[in-house]
């Protein structure tokens, strides 16, 4: 079972699940030239997008009509699940949910600068979902009322996803939110903050350690494009040429780059 993910285990021990084969987050063409290996379940978590071809759900549709069970939840793979989830690829997770329902729509809710592999995936900036989850959290213990609350997702939410940390979200509410409420939410952040890209990461990982996953059946027929073609042929090309380097993928050589 193959993993795609990134920044949403930074905080996990994956070592936990050694039947699984963890991968950097998913850009297009990895997820299918993965499926030609013919594993059991795919699962996505993280994907690129900024600067890099995001997954193509034409190669996820693929892999389902191999048989192959496709998972997603957390961040890109809540995302593509919520899309394609009637087409028989599995969502797990509450970001999932929100995507599904129509809660969530804009890609930015999961988006998030980050550090390199070398480094253990460090997040650099404040997903959305991670606010969101956060301020809920906040407002149920009553650090925070339900208004203010509303209003702290909402001035998060105005702010470039790049730019979004907690300390430029705690001083775009400066002014909005009494001195007293403000001191009080940022001892909360420090001590409480809720990693909701964590969460719905850990939990499809149980899932696929429990192998509590259908096998899909496809009722769906896959078109057989010209550009599907010269796209899988690409993919096959790029694959030989970085096994014939030597070395692994090493997209960026920046300290920070950004997935979701």
């Amino acid at each position: 079972m193959i993993v795609f993910a990134g920044p949403s285990v930074a905080r996990l021990d994956t070592d936990k699940w050694p039947d699984l084969e963890f991968k950097p987050p998913v850009r297009q063409g990895d997820l299918y030239l993965a499926a030609r290996t013919g594993p059991r379940a795919i699962a996505v978590i993280d994907g690129y997008f900024d600067g890099v071809p995001a997954v193509w759900h034409k190669e996820i549709l693929w892999a389902i009509g191999q048989g192959i069970a496709v998972l997603g939840a957390a961040s890109m793979g809540a995302l593509r699940a919520a899309e394609l989830d009637q087409f028989g690829m599995q969502g797990v997770g509450r970001i999932y949910a929100a995507y599904s329902s129509g809660e969530y729509t804009d890609d930015d809710e999961v988006a998030l600068l980050h550090g390199p592999a070398e480094l253990g995936y460090p997040v650099l900036s404040l997903a959305m979902v991670n606010a969101r989850a956060t301020f809920e959290a906040a407002r149920e213990n009553g650090v925070i009322t339900d208004k203010q609350a509303e209003q702290a997702a909402s001035i998060a939410k105005g702010l470039h996803y790049k730019s979004r940390t907690w300390d430029s979200v705690l001083a775009a509410l400066r002014g909005d939110l009494p001195q007293a409420v403000l001191d009080r939410l940022q001892h909360w952040v420090r001590t409480n903050e809720t990693d909701q890209k964590s969460l719905d990461a850990n939990e499809l990982l149980e899932l696929l350690a429990r192998g509590d996953f259908d096998q899909p059946t496809p009722d769906f027929h896959f078109e057989q494009t010209d550009l599907w073609v010269q796209a899988t042929a690409t993919w096959q090309a790029r694959e030989r040429a970085e096994s014939g380097s030597g070395g692994g993928y090493n997209m960026f050589k920046d300290k920070s780059f950004p997935s979701g």
